[in-house]
């Protein structure tokens, strides 16, 4: 992959929080984020220019780690310009998670870009298109895909991740503010806030924790990455449609039967379950504990909000 790529510019050091005045490093989260896309454009000159934001990536039903909007912004005298968002939530994983999600939103960017369609299905389902543009920026495609979002769960592998070692070690050392939420924290690896000394605000506050270095699953709107939703506190169907990883076939046995709706691979087994059955067979390990015995993966949700 080459030397490693720096960043833009330093990033600013945590500000000491005294009486009646808040942190104010909203400011240091962009600075570290545009860094790091920086660093990305480096290597790939055609990586368009984006207005970063962030905030919480939590809608109560999912979270999302990032997403790339062509052409959301005006600026003035000069047209429009791409959105680049990172959840707070996605912060709490690190820098190595975090460079991941920027790679599969400027994989996202250079589609948009070079006029590509690079996802279907409400802008959900990540296809071919996406792999290979996100291989051609150093991630690593899944071995299948997943019957809702494609090939969206690209991972970052250690020769990208050498090939961002500055990128990534600035972000993690910035100690970046964070959107602490127990789901990711528990699913994902993000981090445990640690508590303030000083609630009061009358000295030096402490920063939260190094952040860890987990991943989460991807997924979400707008071409985005985010883990598998959460579901609803209020219930929903009685029953409802799971499947597993096997893909229908055509009766030459190697052509995957497309969906005449959705132009996706149908489902090799799809089954009508009870909630109460469902959830009565779940584990650590995965939600509703059961396996097909012939692709070895868990079946899941056919509906992710069901």
């Amino acid at each position: 992959m080459g030397a490693p790529t720096t960043t833009a510019a330093p990033i600013p050091t945590q500000q000491t929080r005294t009486a009646g005045k808040e942190y104010g490093n909203g400011s240091r989260v962009i600075v570290a984020l545009e860094g790091a896309w920086a660093a990305i454009q480096a290597r790939h000159p055609d990586v368009p220019n984006v207005l970063m934001i962030t905030g919480t990536g939590s809608t109560g039903l999912s979270v999302k780690w990032g997403h790339f909007g062509e052409s959301r912004w005006t600026v003035e005298g000069q047209g429009g310009t791409h959105e680049l968002f990172a959840g707070g939530e996605l912060l709490s994983l690190g820098g190595r998670a975090t460079m991941k999600t920027l790679l599969h939103e400027a994989a996202h960017a250079l589609a948009a870009v070079r006029n590509i369609k690079d996802t279907s299905s409400g802008k959900r389902y990540h296809n071919m298109r996406f792999v290979k543009i996100a291989k051609s920026l150093g991630l690593v495609a899944p071995a299948t895909p997943d019957s809702i979002r494609g090939w969206s769960a690209c991972t970052i592998p250690d020769e990208t991740a050498t090939t961002y070692a500055e990128a990534i070690e600035a972000l993690d050392t910035a100690q970046l503010p964070y959107v602490y939420d127990p789901y990711v924290a528990y699913h994902y690896g993000g981090n445990q806030p640690t508590p303030d000394p000083d609630p009061e605000g009358n000295g030096n506050g402490e920063q939260g924790g190094t952040a860890g270095t987990g991943t989460g699953g991807e997924g979400g709107t707008d071409g985005g990455e985010g883990p598998d939703p959460r579901h609803p506190g209020k219930p929903g169907p009685t029953r409802f449609l799971i499947i597993c990883a096997c893909i229908e076939m055509e009766n030459d046995g190697t052509t995957p039967k497309l969906d005449k709706k959705t132009g996706q691979p149908k489902p090799g087994r799809a089954i009508q379950i009870s909630r109460k059955s469902w959830h009565s067979g779940t584990t650590e390990e995965a939600e509703g504990g059961l396996m097909c015995g012939k692709c070895r993966e868990f079946f899941r949700k056919a509906d992710p909000d069901a």
